[in-house]
């Protein structure tokens, strides 16, 4: 058996399981990916508000968007060290205040007013897309596993697929 038959049925076994043992991955990734398109209209995440238009050197200062998020009585929601993340958006005048319960907090950049204070779940759908819910061990082993084994599926993909049609190519130029 020539070298290439046998790469091209090295290839196949590789690619079937591989894609096989990683497809769970696969799925976890893309179902996640997805919810986090449609986190609005499934309602997972809380519809962003519009704050009253002004400039950004009229926004308030951090430390009262902290205070003011803090001061809502959300449980879990207690001090600074409870914020997963501030986000200022500026379409729409607005800080996102996300805690690390799931509780969410919207802002007027410009009155300080509270918009909302609906759960927000869209961070721990974030983590875990990315891999932070489980931990570092499992972004750096099995992320990197499978973001290396789709590389690797692709190649012996386009291998198995390119493979017979050069075959077929050469069969032809040989009978002419």
């Amino acid at each position: 058996m020539s070298k290439s038959v046998k790469l091209y049925q090295l290839s196949r076994k590789v690619h079937k399981w591989t894609g096989l043992i990683l497809s769970i991955f696969f799925m976890f990734i893309a179902v996640t990916g997805l919810v986090l398109v449609y986190m609005i209209p499934l309602g997972v995440a809380d519809e962003l508000r519009t704050g009253k238009e002004a400039s950004p050197d009229q926004a308030i200062p951090m430390e009262k968007v902290v205070s003011i998020a803090v001061s809502q009585d959300l449980p879990g929601a207690d001090s600074v060290e409870d914020i997963f993340r501030i986000e200022y958006r500026p379409s729409a005048n607005v800080y996102q205040v996300r805690f690390n319960n799931g509780q969410g907090v919207q802002v007027d950049v410009s009155t300080g007013k509270v918009l909302s204070t609906n759960p927000d779940y869209s961070t721990f759908l974030i983590t875990l897309h990315d891999g932070t819910f489980f931990g570092d061990w499992y972004r750096y082993s099995i992320l990197t596993m499978t973001g290396l084994s789709l590389i690797l599926l692709s190649f012996s993909g386009y291998y198995m697929f390119g493979y017979p049609l050069y075959k077929r190519l050469m069969a032809n130029k040989r009978k002419s």
